[in-house]
């Protein structure tokens, strides 16, 4: 599908059932602009000289060219608005209908787009919310679920590359990674299972691991939690942020964590994905542990 890129609200209205519904097949075309090929989306004008439809985007450029846009097309606005197309995630669980317009923002949104599952040896794609059901089911890998706003304490076996927590409130599905780092320590990195992985963060973490004893060793990572389908299985270390645990600090065969997951309001996640730096907080022989410091952002723990 196509996006028209021109802003607009990110919410798309549910189908409203209130009225007598028609399905229906109409040419695309319909519902383009002449002038620029993308999505109509009110307010919609035609030209008088050629009866051209152009979105209010095109309005200007295509007066200069072929006559003035001054004729609003009122009845195509309420056309658009109502004609709606169906989710193409259907078969993942999504049953809602979109305006043509706001269909490709949906798409990208769609809590029903699927994801892969991150074992290397399985084909699977299905929703994240399936994923969690075939996580228990054929891996024997049983999601924690986790409060937004309050710590969790993780003993996570080693020999395991990944485990699955949700997300209490919204059943959003995150990945805990575990990779061994030469021999010296183990990386841990938090990822939201969610197909648009160009969004901007919707979440940020705190992941801490301390060293029980007279003199506590602590180490401890803050930073946003990419998003990511999980298209190439789990995503290595180099992908993003992560957190090296020293082999000093691991229970054994186990890594004891500390994780606390926040959501972000909408302003925080703009401010976080343009203003980061890193800073130095730690180093235990020899090795730098890193977090993001957040700037502009608030108080966000």
């Amino acid at each position: 599908m196509e996006d028209g890129g021109k802003g607009g609200s990110a919410l798309v209205a549910v189908e409203d059932t209130s009225e007598p519904q028609i399905d229906m097949k109409m040419d695309i075309a319909v519902f383009l602009c002449q002038a620029c090929l993308l999505p109509l989306k009110p307010l919609i004008f035609k030209c008088e000289a050629a009866g051209h439809i152009v979105c209010s985007y095109c309005r200007g450029g295509h007066g200069d060219t072929c006559s003035r846009m001054d004729t609003r097309c009122g009845e195509l606005d309420a056309f658009l608005e109502a004609a709606k197309v169906r989710c193409p995630y259907r078969e993942f669980g999504c049953d809602r209908y979109v305006v043509y317009h706001g269909a490709a923002e949906h798409q990208r949104a769609c809590p029903c787009a699927p994801c892969s599952c991150p074992e290397a040896s399985c084909a699977l794609v299905d929703s994240p919310s399936a994923l969690l059901c075939h996580f228990a089911a054929a891996h024997s890998r049983l999601a924690v679920t986790v409060r937004y706003g309050r710590s969790c304490n993780l003993s996570l076996p080693l020999s395991q590359r990944w485990h699955a927590i949700v997300g209490e409130e919204d059943k959003s599905v995150f990945l805990v990674c575990l990779f061994a780092l030469g021999a010296v320590a183990t990386t841990v990195s938090l990822v939201c299972v969610r197909a648009d992985d160009a969004a901007a963060p919707q979440f940020v973490c705190k992941v801490s691991v301390e060293h029980s004893g007279d003199d506590k060793d602590k180490v401890v990572l803050m930073a946003s939690i990419a998003s990511s389908a999980l298209t190439g299985g789990t995503p290595a270390p180099g992908q993003g942020m992560f957190l090296a645990v020293p082999q000093e600090l691991l229970s054994g065969d186990k890594l004891a964590l500390i994780i606390r997951i926040d959501r972000l309001r909408p302003a925080y996640a703009v401010s976080l994905a343009e203003s980061t730096s890193w800073t130095v907080t730690k180093q235990i022989d020899s090795l730098v542990i890193l977090f993001w410091k957040y700037q502009n952002c608030g108080t966000l723990f």
